[in-house]
């Protein structure tokens, strides 16, 4: 068990005034040598001046100083003290030859009220300290101190007025008096060392030193009760010693605390305005200071800085799929690798979310700052470890560089972002800011405009692409294709407002649209007499993460009638990184009864294990690894290989992107068992979909009269 400071200083404390004990009985008649000549009444009425001083102290900072902050051991102990210094100078003014004292009963009313004093004193201390702490209102004071001066001068009159003295019975009492004495202050720092067993405060700690030497003050006056003696005057000393300590410990808890947690909290509050509280990094607040001084010092130096802002790719996807708190993980280790590629730690700044910013000084050319962004990009080639996954992830950098990119911070700060932007188009690199990109940027904003629009305006539509039987020939399902017919812009590929709906979470309402769509569809063809077949409907990461998912698509199939198990959904691998939330929403929606196929498969989080683990009835292979199975040996043995795993596993294999008959071969040779793609047919609206129902009944009745 470690010890700090302040319980190592109790200790020596502790020692201290057990050692000092000791010594003032071993060298009792020298010390009465020296100091009888000077331990008169004099010196007493000096002490026990001293000693309401101290008293009137603690009273005044208990009652007077952080009075918001007012508590309920600090009312009491200031109150306490304020009645214990008033008993205290009566008492030295009623001994013999004193204004209050009385030659016939001698220092017998003096010394009751000492002892009244003491007895207050370990009792409220003890009481004190016992009592739980809590915040008091400032007019609760008045309530306090009335109750102790009238105790005041209850106790003044009934010892003034009291004429029956006798001093043996007095002195009967003084041994019961010292031992009740000693064990209320032994019990009163028992239990502030319980009650502070687990952290132990300076302020207690302090306020027990106190205690121990009050207590060495009690067993040093039992040797000496009488104003003129020597031990009676150490006994006052030790006495001063402990309120010292009271008065230091109550100083710690009014004061000195206070103060260092104001401090404390200034510091902290000061940090967070400055920094990013989850990396620790500069935050958007220093960046824009610095960037002031940085042009500024360009100003007059006739020297160039480059900004260097960069975002990482795909971080929605990960922070839906992993949840916020994998998000905030990748974050601090971003963070922390950006900060040792940096040559100087505090160029490095967040400005919120997952963008981040260089601020590179003092610029000799501009190949220099290509270089640094350069080696940001090249420094994320190694994965990233966050708990037990490594993490590939890229970013996209924009450059900027003053005063030619922008000669003012909102413009600088503008165009950098305007060409991290453009570098995320074809995202892991790098763009510097080119004028052109402000209209591409803002092009891209009406785009978004026009996306929120677009579907109350019925600007969507679906094409529908076939997924035939390679072994039969014939049509099994069809994919569900979103299109975009735009009034002025015509013809809008889905490669370019289909990440932009993820960015924006319009994808939500889109992909709940697609659905509904699909589902009604196939189940107008099935009413019109046409075979049944699977629609395949793609899932986004964010619809995936939906906690409300499995009701929304039971009540698409109530409202349009479809029967669960013609419905496939096709997701991405990227829902395995979280794969207790994937396998539990999987499991749910098995249970609806629909289909679920992985889509792209090879091209993300591929792993056997999730696949033995995940209830998933297809694999579609990837197009990149169909394009060329009969001229690369690599992607001709990738395909083959999962066509057989998915054999072993039980479930199906669909290729995607088959273009030729020999494409179509080297499948059927793999036992791939459906494809689809431009062999077949291009995706195509409903009405024309018709028609390859038509074309495979004839080719059916066909093959049924040959046969005949």
């Amino acid at each position: 068990m470690s010890i700090n400071r302040a319980e190592m200083k109790t200790m020596w404390t502790v020692l201290a005034a057990f050692s000092l004990f000791l010594f003032l009985q071993a060298a009792d008649r020298w010390l009465k040598d020296v100091f009888s000549p000077i331990s008169g009444t004099s010196t007493h009425v000096l002490l026990e001046a001293l000693g309401f001083s101290i008293c009137f102290t603690i009273f005044t900072l208990g009652w007077m100083v952080f009075v918001s902050t007012l508590c309920r051991q600090r009312l009491m102990t200031a109150a306490l003290f304020a009645g214990i210094g008033l008993l205290e100078l009566m008492h030295a003014l009623s001994s013999t030859d004193m204004p209050l004292g009385k030659a016939r009963f001698g220092d017998m009313p003096s010394e009751m009220l000492g002892w009244i004093a003491q007895l207050i004193g370990a009792i409220g201390l003890l009481l004190v300290f016992s009592m739980n702490n809590a915040p008091v209102k400032a007019r609760s004071r008045i309530y306090t101190i009335v109750p102790v001066i009238a105790a005041v001068g209850a106790i003044a009159w009934g010892v003034f007025s009291f004429d029956n003295w006798n001093e043996h019975t007095m002195k009967s009492f003084e041994g019961y008096k010292t031992g009740i004495i000693l064990f209320l202050y032994a019990a009163a720092a028992s239990v502030i060392l319980y009650r502070h067993r687990i952290e132990r405060p300076q302020s207690m700690l302090t306020i027990v030193q106190a205690l121990i030497w009050l207590l060495i003050s009690e067993l040093e006056e039992t040797l000496g009760s009488e104003i003129g003696n020597v031990h009676y005057m150490f006994a006052e000393c030790l006495k001063l010693i402990g309120y010292y300590y009271l008065l230091k410990g109550v100083y710690y808890v009014l004061i000195e605390e206070p103060y260092k947690r104001q401090k404390k909290t200034e510091s902290r509050i000061n940090y967070l305005a400055y920094h990013d509280e989850l990396t620790g990094l500069p935050n958007r607040r220093m960046f824009s200071e610095r960037v002031r001084v940085e042009m500024g010092r360009a100003a007059h130096g006739d020297s160039r800085f480059a900004l260097l802002w960069l975002d990482l790719d795909r971080f929605k996807t990960i922070n839906d799929s992993m949840g916020h708190s994998f998000g905030d993980q990748l974050l601090i280790a971003v963070a922390d690798r950006l900060t040792k590629l940096a040559s100087k730690p505090e160029k490095v700044f967040r400005l919120g979310g997952d963008e981040f910013t260089f601020l590179l000084s003092d610029l000799r050319d501009v190949q220099e700052a290509e270089k640094a962004a350069q080696r940001i990009v090249e420094t994320f080639d190694t994965p990233i470890r966050v708990g037990q996954l490594d993490f590939h992830v890229t970013v996209s950098v924009g450059m900027a560089i003053y005063p030619e990119d922008g000669n003012s911070l909102d413009l600088l700060l503008q165009n950098a972002d305007t060409a991290m932007y453009s570098a995320k188009d074809t995202r892991n690199g790098w763009k510097r800011y080119a004028s052109e990109m402000n209209l591409k940027a803002k092009e891209k904003l009406l785009l978004e405009n026009d996306l929120r629009i677009a579907l109350e305006l019925r600007q969507f539509h679906l094409a529908y692409q076939p997924l035939v039987d390679l072994e039969g020939g014939h049509l099994v399902g069809a994919e569900a294709l979103l299109r975009w017919d735009h009034p002025q812009k015509g013809s809008i590929p889905p490669s370019e407002f289909i990440p932009l709906s993820e960015e924006s979470g319009f994808i939500l309402p889109l992909g709940e649209w697609v659905l509904r769509t699909a589902c009604r569809q196939t189940k107008q063809w099935q009413e019109q007499g046409y075979p049944p077949l699977v629609m395949s409907v793609n899932l986004s990461i964010r619809q995936f993460r939906q906690h409300d998912l499995c009701e929304r698509i039971e009540k698409v199939l109530e409202e349009t009638g479809l029967e669960p198990q013609w419905l496939e959904l096709e997701i991405t691998e990227s829902i395995m990184a979280d794969v207790a939330f994937a396998t539990a929403m999987l499991e749910r929606l098995k249970k609806i009864g629909v289909r679920i196929s992985i889509d792209d498969f090879g091209t993300g989080y591929s792993s056997l294990y999730y696949l033995k683990r995940f209830p998933i009835d297809k694999l579609k292979i990837d197009r990149s690894f169909v394009n060329d199975i009969l001229t690369d040996r690599n992607d001709a043995a990738i395909v083959s290989g999962i066509s057989a795993m998915a054999r072993n596993l039980n479930l199906t294999v669909t290729a995607e992107g088959v273009e030729s008959e020999g494409q179509v071969a080297f499948l059927r040779e793999q036992r791939c068992q459906e494809a689809q793609g431009y062999f077949f047919s291009r995706p195509v609206p409903p009405e024309q979909f018709v028609s390859l129902f038509d074309a495979e009944k004839r080719s059916s009745g066909q093959r049924e009269g040959n046969t005949a």
